[in-house]
This record gives structure tokens, sequence and C-alpha cells, in this order.
């Protein structure tokens, strides 16, 4: 997740289904700044060729070379998702898992994985809880040829459990799963204590993964004889000092324990929380070279400082299956040689965004390590490897650097998160919707992401990101536009000062635009005052300073001179980030939220197999920064978006509650308590003989690279 807020949201299922999605889903054009792509990510290649699999044959092909910008630091698929959690450990040990279900590539359809229906079984009522009985598939095996059953997933929630595995483990398991247990090899049971809803089950234990039981069972028997010898030694007297030991750790005294309040449950709690530690430890220092795979790649070596290994799996099971992304939003799988053939998320109807034969099509990955950023560019442009995985990107300085070398090529993607202005709705004119409307009217993003950044930056309309085909609503409506497309500057502001004269308010000096100049005002509009008969008061725009992102800095420049324009005395506010947030962030009072009025700073990701999720946290009026605690930082408040908020979350399937998010995100559009304003570029570099399966993608091929060890190609 690329967050730029100042927290992260932790939403797990994010990087449990780390796809592709294919930026055409906008309607923003960036053809020409694209080269070694067509039509905003259309692809399609050819079907890999068949497998022998009575005697599986290694994968023919080049390798693929992927330079890294700071170090591997594991080699242990448990710890990449817990305590050694990071992104190049992620990328390099993450594509070897199946689930029951998963998201497409591209376009985040929900689709079965080793799921053998079509969608996920509803959750029943069996006396005290509810139950989950979903088929699997018994046609997969792992890279060893041991079948794939439940007992693999069963065996990953017990030790979750038993070991209290911490990071995305525990989150593909919440408290309220009671147990997965598997009554035959094709059947996985899942026990709730109350009906549950999608994060739970559908986007919880539906993407968890299924892990290799054959292969690590002789090292959990390793860890639970540790938690065994450790639970030996450990006396009360050892327990009850750790306990006090940790109580006074802080500053505060009010949290110090004395000895003779230790309860006996204090104890056990601690005893409890250590041994499990210790089996913990012994579980993730396994090194797990060729740890069976059921997806391309295999693991196969990690030389600390050096570089990985992974090799490509001649059995992987989606060989050769053909995936289409349609403009509909609906994704189609089809695989010949098992007379598959299906569509999910919708009919197939419209134009192809993207298709795309799975492999592999590359005998191994090697993953390169590099001591800095500077160096791996260095090594692309010599040819010592073939792409970079930086999820940040290069400026247009590195670009233009690179692109004198002819054997690069260049994709430009929308990333994930937004930038967006926010409305202070606790006080006036910010609590008017004309007013937001007129302000939203007259901020012309296309022209400052194209005419002034030269198209760095792509306007952005909607708080859920256009590549989230099921989630995403065409139908919002954009302040600023008519017909389709933006209105000129003199209809903005005619637009805008009509809004604000049907509601009331009144200038002293209403705003001239220019008759012969159209795209101009001649005279700004002086002395607005609201319909209550006040003056509109001088306002504040803070904004992150140019030297931290010359975007928004440029933004709210603009945006300073068309209120000044329309007769909103407002502005710029040029500051740091920290004092941003210390000002509009929790915990605040009522005091301080009426103490700013407007800001511009930006999230990162959604989860993209949950998007609503972050509408509800951000603008539920539960979540009011001030009354909840929460991230409604503007004060939102709105009967209509809490009914729909709540529908949301009691939903208990997918479609249902892509509806709704439309229905929020709509709402949202409508009651502007944010303007979205942009979403940054995500250039990337790659030689010109690397074909991804979709050159232009939400957040990069380093937001989501899940799809190349499936897909990549490397012409001669």
């Amino acid at each position: 997740m690329k967050a730029t807020s100042p927290f992260r949201l932790g939403l797990s299922a994010l990087l449990a289904g780390f796809v592709l999605v294919v930026a055409a889903c906008t309607s923003v054009d960036t053809s020409d700044t694209t080269e070694g792509g067509d039509d905003r990510g259309t692809t399609t290649t050819e079907a890999a060729a068949d497998v022998d699999d009575d005697e599986p044959a290694p994968v023919e092909g080049s390798a693929f070379r992927v330079g890294f910008i700071s170090s591997i630091t594991t080699d242990n698929w448990f710890a990449s998702l817990d305590t050694l959690d990071s992104s190049i450990n992620r990328v390099y040990l993450g594509n070897a898992k199946t689930s029951m279900f998963k998201l497409s590539n591209p376009g985040f359809v929900y689709v079965p994985g080793i799921a053998a229906t079509s969608e996920p079984v509803k959750a029943v009522e069996e006396g005290d809880v509810w139950v989950v009985e979903q088929p699997i598939r018994t046609d997969m095996t792992w890279s060893d040829g041991v079948p794939v059953t439940a007992d693999d997933l069963s065996f990953y929630f017990e030790i979750t459990r038993e070991f209290k595995l911490g990071g995305d483990h525990a989150a593909n398991f919440p408290p309220s799963v009671l147990s997965v247990t598997a009554p035959s090899e094709d059947v996985i049971r899942v026990e709730f204590e109350g009906e549950p809803g999608l994060a739970t089950w559908q986007n919880g234990v539906g993407l968890a993964h299924f892990v290799p039981s054959h292969f690590w069972q002789p090292h959990v028997e390793e860890a639970r004889a540790a938690v065994a010898e450790l639970a030996g030694t450990i006396t009360e007297e050892d327990a009850v000092k750790a306990i006090v030991a940790a109580s006074m750790v802080d500053e505060d005294p009010e949290t110090d324990i004395a000895e003779e309040d230790v309860t006996q449950a204090d104890i056990d709690a601690w005893t409890e929380a250590s041994v499990a530690n210790e089996g913990l430890l012994v579980l993730y220092a396994v090194a797990a070279p060729m740890e069976p795979s059921t997806g391309p790649q295999v693991f196969d070596q990690w030389v600390p400082g050096a570089f990985a290994t992974t090799v490509s799996n001649p059995t992987f099971f989606d060989s050769g299956t053909e995936n289409t992304l349609y403009s509909d939003g609906s994704f189609r799988i089809a695989n010949t040689d098992r007379g598959e053939d299906a569509v999910y998320g919708g009919g197939g109807a419209g134009d192809t965004v993207a298709r795309y034969f799975e492999g592999p099509f590359v005998s191994e990955i090697l993953w390169v390590e590099h001591g800095t950023k500077e160096e791996a560019y260095e090594q692309l442009a010599a040819g010592e490897i073939d792409f970079v995985y930086d999820t940040l990107g290069i400026g247009s300085g590195l670009r233009n650097e690179l692109a004198a070398n002819p054997d690069l090529q260049f994709s430009v993607s929308q990333s994930e998160g937004i930038r967006y202005m926010a409305f202070n709705m606790r006080k006036a004119p910010m609590s008017d919707l004309a007013f937001r409307q007129a302000v939203a009217t007259v901020i012309d993003k296309e022209f400052v992401a194209d005419a002034v950044l030269a198209g760095a930056v792509f306007p952005g309309y909607t708080i859920v990101h256009p590549g989230l085909t099921t989630f995403y609503n065409t139908e919002v409506p954009r302040a600023g536009w008519a017909d389709g497309a933006p209105m000129s500057e003199a209809d903005r502001f005619l637009s805008a000062i009509q809004i604000l004269k049907d509601a009331g308010y009144t200038w002293d000096s209403e705003p001239i635009i220019d008759p012969e100049n159209q795209d101009s005002v001649r005279n700004p509009g002086v002395g607005l005052t609201m319909p209550n008969g006040i003056k509109v008061p001088g306002l504040r725009i803070m904004t992150p300073s140019a030297g931290y992102d010359p975007f928004r800095a440029s933004f709210s420049i603009w945006i300073e001179q068309w209120l000044n324009d329309l007769g909103v005395p407002v502005e710029v506010d040029p500051t740091d980030f920290e004092t941003i947030v210390a000002a509009v962030f929790p915990p605040q009072t009522e005091a301080t939220t009426t103490a700013w009025d407007l800001y511009v700073l930006g999230w990162g990701a959604a989860d993209p197999s949950l998007p609503g999720t972050l509408l509800v946290e951000f603008f539920h009026s539960s979540n009011d920064a001030v009354s909840g605690g929460g991230f409604n930082i503007p004060g939102y408040k709105s009967e209509r978006f809490d009914a729909v908020a709540d529908a949301f979350t009691a939903a208990t399937d997918i479609q249902s509650a892509a509806e709704l998010t439309k229905e929020m995100d709509m709402i949202l559009a409508e009651d502007l308590p944010y303007v979205v304003l942009f979403r940054a570029s995500i250039i990337e570099a790659q030689r010109t003989n690397l074909e991804f399966p979709a050159q232009v993608i939400m957040g990069g091929h380093s937001g989501f690279p899940n799809v190349w060890p499936n897909a990549v190609r490397m012409r001669e």
C-alpha cells in the first residue's frame, strides 16, 4: 500500500489479492506519453505450449531479470507476511499459493481460485454458529505433484491460531472465525460465531492461502517441541517478574503493576503468549527453498545481499488459460484443455480492455538486489536487468535521461491513491452545498494536469479508482463538465455564479467574463455575501509546499486564483505535511476542528477487494474526527450516506456490496466533502524486449506484480 496519509489503513485483503488493473478503464488518454504499448493497455498474446503432465519438462524461455532497490530480508513465506513484511519479500515469495477465491488480473473481479463454485457458498445458521461448507476442486496439485486438499487450508488456520501468527495471517482469520476444518479432501468447513460479513468470509477466509502442509508439518513439529521445552522452564515467579517489568516500560506510573496485583489469569495469558512466540520464532526462521508451489513460480534460492531466484513451474494449473477483461467490468476465464469458459462480474459485454494467456513463458526470474535506486537504473540502462521493481516509479528528469537509450521503453500509469481538497463542513460557507458545488465547478483539473503539469498527473473524479471495475461508478457527476466534456473557463464561471445566485449569494461586484476572451475573467468578483447577509470571511487553504509536492502546490495556486476570481477571499498557506496533519487529524476537539477552512492532502490505495470500506471509514458520521475519533475529517453528516454505508457494512455478497459502493461514491460526488483533484503518474522503464500482459496498469507494474510470473514474455 502506498499510503500518503499519516497512518496505514490495515486493509489486509489488499495484498491477499495483489493483481493488475488496466488504466484503460479511465477517461484519460496518455497514449501520446506511453511507449511500447497500444491503446492504453489492451494486450493480446499467444497461448502457452502444452505441458506433458506425466513428466513435466522445464519451462523454456529466457530468464526475466528484476532489479530491487533495497534488500531482501527473508526467504520464509510466513515471515514475509508478518515480522519481515516488505513489498520486496512479498513480491518474490508471493506467487506460490492458491486460495478459494481470488481477484482477477486485471479488473479486480472476484473469481474462483481452487473453489469448485462460481460464487462463495452462503453461510447458514447451525445452532449457535454460522457455517460455510465450500467445495473445492480436486485437480490442482503442488509443484511436487502432491494434490492440494482442504487440509492445506485447515492446517494454515490451526498454526495461525496455535502460534498466534500476526500480520496478514491473523487478518485472514478474524476472531469471529471459530474453526476451519476439512470434513473431506474437497470440502472446507468454516464456523463463525455469528453471521459473517464480506470482510470475514468472502474477503477474509475466502482469500486465505492454502499452505503445503506436507512440506511445513515437520517444521511445525519442531516449533511445537520448542514451545514444550520453553513451557517446562517457565515458573510463575518468572511470569510475575516479566509482567511487572513490562508494565513499567512506559513513563506512566498509573499503568505500573505491583507483584501482589498480578492475577493467575495474567500469569496464564503471559505464559501462553510467550510460548506461542517461541514457536513463531522457530517457524519464521525456516529457510524454505523449493517449497512446493501452486503458482507459476517455485522459490529456488536466496543469496543474501546479491539475488534470489524463482524457477518457473511446468505444472502450473492455469497454464494456457485465456483471460479477458471487458469494458462492462466483467472478466472471462477460458481454458480449452479443461473445457472451461466462464464470465464473472457481468455479461462479457462491451470492448475488450485486456486479453492475455497465462504461461509461464520465462524459465526463471532473477531478483537482483541493488544498494541504491541509481545503481538499479544504471544496470537497467546497461542491459544487466530487464525491469526495476520501484513502487514510486521515476521522475520526468530520469525518464528524459533514460529516453535516449533505444533499448528502453516506458509506461505511464495512474497511481492507486488520490490527491484531494477537503472542506471544513463544520463552518460556513464550507457547510453550504451550493458553495462547495461552485468551488468544484471553477476548478479546471484538466487544465492544470495537462497544460500546467504537462500530463504528469491524471485528473481525478471519484474516490473509488476507475480501475476497480466491479466497484467503479461510471455515472458519477463531474463538476465543471457538460455533455460529457469539460466546460470552457467562461462556462465554468457562469455556471458557478448561477449556482451561488440560486442559493441566495450576492456580490458587491459580480464577476464579469471577458466577452473577447471566453477563457478568462475580466473583472473578479468582490464582496461575496452569504445568504444570511454575512460576508464570506477570508479563507485559508493549507497545502504541502512545492518542495514536498509540486503537483499539489500547483493545483492549490490555481485554485486560489479561480476562487478569488469568483469573489471568494482565499489564500494558499504552503506548509509542511506534519503541520497539516496535526491541524486536521484526530485527536481533535470542537475548537481545533473549526480552526481550519480547507486543506489539500492525499490518501493511498484502498482495498481492491472491498474499496467501499474506505468510504465508510472516511465519511460515515460515526467516524467523525471529533465525536467518533475517526477519519471523517470534514465533519460530513448525511443520513442518506450513512444508510447506504450501513447497508454496505451488512452486505453478504459481492454484487450487493459493489452496487452500494457505487451509490456511496455517487452521493459523495454530489455532496462534495472532498474535491478529488488528481492521481499521480507512475512512470516505469523497462527493456524493449519485455512484454507485460498489460502495459499500462493501476499503480504501475510495481504496484500489483502478481501477473508477471504468469504471463510476462521476453522477446529474443
